[in-house]
């Protein structure tokens, strides 16, 4: 059994001014005490362009959340207004299972997915700020 700390892959794959980027999370999450200044310094830079993905990310979810809702109104619509004997219950079953709103629904998910995935990381990225702050108090006590 692995223990968190020794997964060592554990990269995000993001695009950032159409270039593919990938960034490893363990390693950004890492903290090195000889090198606590020099973390303090490039922690707000480097927090600021994670929010950024962020905020682009959780931009396009709502883009392909709002689509997709799109699709299955129109394709709802379309099998009521066709069959007026069909029940509400059948006509949403039937929008479910279209080929064109399963497409929307996948790209959506995907979306979701590393939106959530972004804010997760901020989160933590908050967190090791704050341990830093800490050692970084806890250092100059020392001195």
């Amino acid at each position: 059994m692995e223990k968190i700390s020794q997964i060592k892959n554990d990269k995000l794959q993001v695009k950032y001014n159409g270039k593919k980027i990938q960034i490893n999370i363990t390693e950004e999450l890492s903290i090195n005490e000889s090198l606590i200044d020099n973390h303090l310094r490039e922690s707000p830079s480097n927090y600021a362009f994670l929010c950024t993905l962020k905020d682009k990310a959780i931009k396009k979810r709502d883009k392909l959340e709002r689509e997709k809702d799109r699709i299955f109104s129109e394709l709802w619509l379309f099998f009521k207004n066709s069959n007026s004997k069909l029940s509400n219950e059948y006509a949403t079953h039937q929008a479910n299972q279209n080929k064109k709103f399963k497409s929307a629904e996948d790209r959506y998910l995907r979306a979701s997915y590393e939106a959530s995935r972004l804010i997760s990381i901020c989160r933590a990225y908050e967190s090791r700020e704050s341990v830093l702050r800490s050692l970084n108090a806890n250092i100059r006590l020392e001195k």
